[in-house]
C-alpha cells in the first residue's frame, strides 16, 4: 500500500481515503468500529494519525516475531534465485534488530544449497547486494 500510494503521490487526506477504501472486509470493520469508538472523521484524519492505528492493530510484536521466525527458517531448496532473494528481503523488513551488514549476508548464504553456500562465501561479499550479484551469477 504504502508503494501505490508513493507512487501516485497523493496528498496526507487523499493517502487516507485512497488506503481505507482498499481494506478487505475485516479490515474495513475494524475501520468503521474504530471511526466510531475513537470519534474519527475521516476528511480529518492525516495519512500518518491512520498508519498508527493501523500498526498498533496489525504489527503487533506477536506478527513480527511470526516473521521473524519465517527469516530465520527460510531455505532456497527449490525456489529460483529470484523467488529465494525476493522472500529473504520481504522477510529482512521485519527482523528490525539485523542492521549490520555481515550478518545479513550470512544469513542469506545460510539458506543457500551448499552448492552455493562455498563459492560466494569465497569471494567474501561486503555487502548484501554483492552477495546476491554472486547468487545471480552462480546461479545462471
Amino acid at each position: 500500500m504504502k508503494k501505490f500510494l508513493k507512487v501516485h503521490d497523493y496528498s496526507e487526506h487523499m493517502k487516507e481515503k485512497v488506503a481505507t477504501y482498499s481494506l478487505k472486509v475485516k479490515l474495513s470493520i475494524w475501520w468503521e468500529y474504530l471511526k466510531k469508538v475513537k470519534v474519527i472523521r475521516e476528511e480529518e484524519l492525516s495519512w500518518s494519525e491512520f498508519e498508527g492505528n493501523f500498526k498498533r492493530k496489525y504489527l503487533t510484536r506477536r506478527y513480527f516475531d511470526y516473521k521473524s521466525k519465517k527469516f530465520y527458517e527460510l531455505k532456497m531448496e527449490q525456489m529460483s534465485y529470484e523467488e529465494y532473494t525476493t522472500k529473504f528481503l520481504e522477510l529482512l523488513r521485519y527482523v528490525l534488530y539485523l542492521k549490520d551488514e555481515k550478518s545479513k549476508i550470512e544469513r542469506y548464504v545460510s539458506g543457500m544449497p551448499q552448492s552455493f553456500k562455498g563459492k560466494i562465501e569465497f569471494n567474501e561479499p561486503k555487502a548484501l547486494e554483492d552477495a546476491v550479484k554472486k547468487l545471480k551469477h552462480y546461479y545462471e
